[in-house]
């Protein structure tokens, strides 16, 4: 029943905003200012208002009701001048006198479209909290084109700093899920697809500052680029809308697709010796146009004076961000259960 009234609400709340979205196209026209169309992920009518493709335009499911997790939507504080929303998820039955890792979700979405609040990233999520025994706080960053990267990277950072500044159980936004049951030596972070470039990136600015570090890397079908093919990335990857789509997100990004944000490996990117984390787990699809890269990510970090311990899994005859799309395929739970065991092993 529970499901159902997620699903209607979803459904409900994406029929309301394509009505609104429609008579912003005709006010757009009124004054002579063409839509920029991003296939297929958004439509920028210019005039405050965006279409997403997926999931809705930024489309909201309340916090599930389920016996197995409990979770609550929050504002994090942030000194950027505005405040980051979350969503939290604890394990049902929490022991105040065992600590458990703290996992910072990134969803995917090409910086431009998806939330955390949407169903596909909600469910995931809550159940990676269910089977992990991990608080999981799920980041509402910041998307093209209202903010440009590198503010997504910018937001996780403040999500790490916020996290970690726990540790004092006191301070702005104190969260008390996060200070009563969170384990701070053991915060991980990760993300899909964009929110897996984002979770890289945090990890390359922990390992080059002296702020907060990261105990462990999870990166999903991560989306990297390259002007230069790496093994097994297929040749039409240029013409994909993958590569379409970063000249606009990151409008002034120097270097194109070159540019370290992207790029690990690219002219001017750090070395992947400076990831500040412990552990490292690469998961691909293998029908993924991104995988090769994703690979080739994880042969470079193991070729790295990286001093950690990197797993790469892939999952076979699979498609990019398939545990979001595909929630009850036996391949997503397998997803679940290797990223439990990455989180809960001693190392």
């Amino acid at each position: 029943m529970a499901l159902k009234i997620q699903l209607f609400l979803a459904l409900f709340f994406f029929l309301l905003q394509l009505l609104l979205l429609l008579a912003q196209t005709s006010e757009a026209i009124k004054h002579n200012k063409s839509p920029i169309e991003i296939q297929p992920y958004i439509i920028d009518y210019r005039n405050g208002t965006v279409l997403r493709y997926y999931n809705g335009p930024r489309s909201f499911v309340p916090p599930p009701i389920d016996s197995q997790v409990q979770s609550k939507d929050i504002t994090i504080p942030s000194s950027l001048n505005h405040n980051l929303r979350a969503r939290v998820f604890l394990p049902a039955r929490p022991d105040p006198a065992r600590k458990i890792p703290v996992l910072i979700y990134f969803h995917g979405g090409a910086f431009c479209i998806g939330s955390p609040f949407g169903w596909g990233d909600n469910h995931f999520v809550a159940r990676v909290a269910a089977e992990a025994r991990v608080i999981a706080v799920a980041i509402d960053y910041r998307l093209y084109p209202e903010f440009a990267v590198p503010a997504p990277l910018d937001d996780a950072w403040a999500a790490l700093e916020w996290v970690a500044a726990h540790a004092s159980r006191t301070g702005p936004g104190h969260e008390p899920w996060v200070a009563q049951y969170g384990d701070l030596q053991r915060i991980f972070a990760g993300g899909d697809s964009s929110g897996g470039t984002i979770a890289h990136n945090l990890a390359i600015r922990a390992g080059l500052s002296t702020g907060p570090r990261l105990h462990g890397l999870f990166l999903a079908m991560p989306y990297f680029l390259g002007s230069k093919r790496v093994p097994l990335e297929p040749e039409y990857i240029r013409f994909s809308p993958n590569y379409r789509v970063w000249p606009y997100v990151c409008n002034k990004c120097k270097r194109g697709v070159d540019n370290a944000f992207i790029n690990p490996f690219g002219p001017g990117a750090p070395s992947l010796s400076h990831l500040g984390c412990k552990k490292l787990l690469v998961y691909t699809a293998e029908v993924d146009e991104l995988r090769g890269r994703a690979i080739w990510y994880y042969k470079k970090v193991k070729a790295s004076r990286w001093a950690g311990e990197a797993r790469w899994i892939e999952a076979k005859g699979q498609s990019h961000i398939f545990h979001i799309s595909k929630p009850d395929d036996p391949a997503t739970t397998k997803l679940i259960q290797d990223l439990s065991a990455f989180i809960n092993t001693n190392n």
